[in-house]
């Protein structure tokens, strides 16, 4: 007789999942992923369900992804040497095995399935622009070998790392979480611009939303949120800096970085964060924001509590002098 869950029980398993990991013990989920032999796909599902368990299932999809690029991009020269002996298996051994064959080859072979696919078409087909190798990816039927088409279809499907499928998926997740920002902060009462207001306005580099009138988040000033769906490791966390959150910094002052599926433990102490970034796993409590109380400052003799908004109503003020020249558009409600 099959047994109804507890759901008790399962939304406290869920809550239990870690999202901030120590450095041992990220060090030891990137040991386990770069002694892997065999899929990516079959990796990750042995990291969720055997040996990191109570970890955040998409922290550990984040971190495999970071290690086998970087595994990649080493091993880049040396796969555009391989293109002409991976072909001459596939051509020796295509009869002797079924649609599986470049699945197996990427087992042995140590890489990502659609990555073979990628050198074996290039290879086989002389071809010298990206564009026509992904075009044969994303339609297999159009190969006119119908067994390579079928073997590129399964390794299509079995890669979790590259391909139109991931590709896809990985933009639903990031549209999603920027969604899920927006919804949580106007729950929270934030007035804010998103990008599309910000470009209107005519800035290039803009964070996911920016307030219309600034708060306070444990005691400091907040300008804009930034919304990450990924694991926050401290290489990936400067390259944002770098790229990202510096300019924002200086163009609208302190804010905030939301890791969704978590950080290093590292992360958080960089002294780059010092030009005023505050790193998160989630969004902020609504408990420990502060908003201005426009009411308040009109009527301060039957407000109690003044002295509090006067302290913020500074802090604000002093926030805006690091603004840029375009202040001026940004006016509160």
């Amino acid at each position: 007789m099959s047994q109804v869950p507890n759901l008790a029980l399962t939304g406290a398993s869920v809550q239990l999942k870690r999202k901030i990991l120590s450095a041992g013990e990220y060090n030891r989920i990137c040991q386990f992923i770069n002694g892997y032999h065999g899929l990516a796909i079959d990796c990750e599902f042995e990291l969720r369900t055997r040996f990191f368990p109570d970890v955040e299932p998409m922290a550990l999809s984040c971190i495999l992804q970071s290690e086998l690029f970087i595994k990649s991009r080493g091993n880049h020269w040396k796969q555009d040497q391989r293109g002409k002996k991976l072909l001459k298996i596939y051509e020796d051994q295509k009869n002797l095995y079924d649609n599986a064959l470049l699945i197996r080859m990427a087992c042995v072979e140590c890489l990502n399935p659609v990555a073979l696919c990628r050198m074996l078409l290039q290879e086989k087909y002389k071809l010298r622009h990206r564009s026509h190798i992904s075009r044969y990816l994303k339609h297999p039927h159009l190969i006119d070998d119908s067994r390579l088409a079928a073997n590129v279809q399964q390794c299509m499907i079995s890669d979790n790392q590259e391909g139109s499928i991931t590709d896809l998926r990985r933009r639903i997740i990031g549209e999603e979480y920027e969604l899920k920002l927006k919804t949580l902060a106007k729950e929270a009462g934030i007035h804010f611009y998103d990008e599309q207001d910000l470009r209107r306005m005519g800035y290039d580099k803009t964070p996911d939303i920016k307030m219309i009138l600034p708060f306070l988040f444990k005691g400091s000033v907040i300008n804009w949120i930034e919304s990450k769906a990924n694991f926050g490791d401290t290489k990936g966390h400067k390259f944002n800096i770098q790229q990202q959150l510096h300019s924002y910094c200086n163009r609208f002052g302190p804010g905030i970085i939301i890791y969704w599926f978590g950080y290093h433990e590292d992360t958080i102490l960089l002294p780059d964060n010092n030009i005023g970034i505050t790193v998160l796993a989630d969004f902020p409590r609504k408990e420990d924001l502060v908003f201005m109380q426009l009411a308040q400052e009109e009527c301060p003799s039957e407000t109690p509590g003044i002295e509090e908004t006067s302290s913020v109503s500074k802090l604000l003020e002093e926030s805006k002098e690091v603004q840029s020249p375009a202040k001026e558009l940004i006016k509160p409600l």
